[in-house]
């Protein structure tokens, strides 16, 4: 287990002779992204879209669709040493003339703010990395994809997002790994922005900037001494953000069930400047530093999941619950998803709203391969927000009233010759306790086809 999700392959640009490498490799993938959604409700901008009603396939902005075409190459430059590139390209192929209405990546700056030019064709490098190697220890550095439980990658879109990092990992105990990160840049959206830029991704261009103010820390412990267990801790340090810890153990209990226990800490440290830059007024209570205690309000999470296989199907059930707080448990990079076992597999369902701060939440679920060629996975979610004690949100989307969501989802995945297809059916209900006007009920059909190569 690594704390970099690394492609760890070659830079082929470093004045290296061709001939000089070794293991090389070139793979890429063709990915077309669709969706459509369906929703209703007497508040215009309260779902998916801007408008209160739309119906499926409408050519409008509750259907998007993109396309991204990436290529990768490796190779072992010297003895230990390796490296990776990998360009990517988007494009919305003209499907916004007479099918969609927008896309689903890319579309904001890396401010938050929309993109004025997030229809042309984009690109950049995703990865260019370079890594050293040998039997108890390896560092890598450069622009990569990460995989931790507060700062990660996220796949679920059209194209990842990805981080400039220096990562190592040390293999020095028994059955134990020790990592270290430092963060210095992403091309993400969403930390710390009120009101824009979740579920985009990646930043219009792909363009990175600096995570939060002077870039990130992390350090974890990850150990398998006890048989069919995995004991996880990980401390996080975002000068002027937060600092963080996660705890977490994942076991087989007599060889039949699969049982996970997750507990996590935010610790604000929001400065005037930090909030400012995250776009609130100022003025009121985030103007003078004396009265940020309003955005500094510590919180946490508690999250236990179990699941067994039964006559070919995994069943799973999980539960979480998050107290009052500024920050939350999604993605750091993103806002949108989140490791806590219960925001795991869905659309909506996920770091947006059931790693938000006052919110209790509860998910089950089951999988199956019985159908030959066929991956068949169906979940049913509920989670309840509270007004989180008034607290104000550093991060967008973080409940101040108490609300009910449900929603199901609904995956098929197979493989057709040469190409990967996904579809997901979900229904998403939100439902405001205090008035019925920013209700909303919403269906969505997402279709992705992937040509890896």
């Amino acid at each position: 287990m690594k704390l970099g999700k690394l492609s760890l392959v070659a830079v082929m640009a470093l004045g290296t002779s061709a001939y000089a490498l070794e293991d090389i490799k070139v793979d890429g993938e063709a990915k077309l992204w669709y969706q459509t959604s369906e929703f209703s409700g007497p508040a215009a901008g309260s779902g998916v879209g801007s408008a209160s009603e739309q119906s499926f396939f409408d050519h409008d902005t509750n259907s998007v669709a993109e396309a991204k075409l990436s290529i990768g190459a490796s190779a072992k430059l010297l003895q230990n040493v390796s490296g990776a590139v990998k360009l990517t390209a988007l494009s919305t192929l003209g499907l916004e003339n007479n099918l969609v209405g927008a896309i689903p990546a890319a579309k904001f700056n890396n401010d938050g703010t929309s993109a004025a030019n997030q229809l042309d064709d984009q690109s950049w490098v995703e990865v260019a990395n370079l890594k050293y190697a040998q039997k108890e220890f390896d560092v890598a550095a450069g622009r990569m994809a990460l995989q931790t439980p507060l700062c990660f990658s996220e796949s679920w879109n059209v194209v990842d997002n990805t981080f400039e990092a220096v990562v190592a990992h040390g293999y020095f105990l028994p059955d134990t790994i020790l990592a270290a990160a430092w963060v210095g840049k992403h091309n993400g959206v969403g930390l710390l922005k009120p009101t824009t830029g979740r579920g985009t991704t990646v930043a219009n261009g792909g363009t990175f900037s600096n995570f939060g103010t002077e870039g990130a820390y992390a350090a974890a412990v990850i150990n398998k001494s006890v048989p069919n267990t995995t004991l996880q801790a990980w401390y996080y340090n975002v000068p002027q953000i937060a600092d963080a810890y996660w705890l977490q153990a994942d076991t087989k209990v007599m060889g039949m069930v699969d049982v996970g226990v997750q507990y996590a800490g935010m610790m604000p440290k929001l400065s005037q400047t930090t909030v400012i830059a995250a776009g609130y007024p100022n003025s009121g209570p985030t103007a003078n530093a004396q009265d940020l205690d309003v955005v500094k309000q510590n919180s946490n999470v508690f999250a236990i999941k179990a699941s067994a296989d039964v006559a070919g199907v995994n069943v799973y059930a999980a539960y979480s619950t998050v107290s009052t707080g500024t920050l939350g448990f999604a993605n750091v990079a993103t806002g949108d998803k989140s490791m806590v076992y219960t925001s795991l597999g869905s659309i909506y369902m996920d770091g947006e709203i059931a790693a938000n701060p006052d919110t209790d939440a509860w998910k089950i679920g089951a999988s199956t391969k019985m159908v030959p060629g066929v991956t068949l996975s169906a979940s049913y979610a509920q989670a309840e927000t509270g007004a989180n004690s008034g607290a104000l949100a550093a991060v967008a989307g973080a409940s101040k009233v108490n609300t009910d969501y449900t929603a199901w989802d609904v995956t098929a995945s197979t493989k057709i010759g040469m190409l990967d297809l996904t579809a997901i059916y979900t229904q998403f209900d939100k439902d405001v306790k205090a008035n019925d006007l920013n209700d909303k009920t919403t269906d969505t059909l997402r279709i992705i086809t992937s040509l890896k190569f």
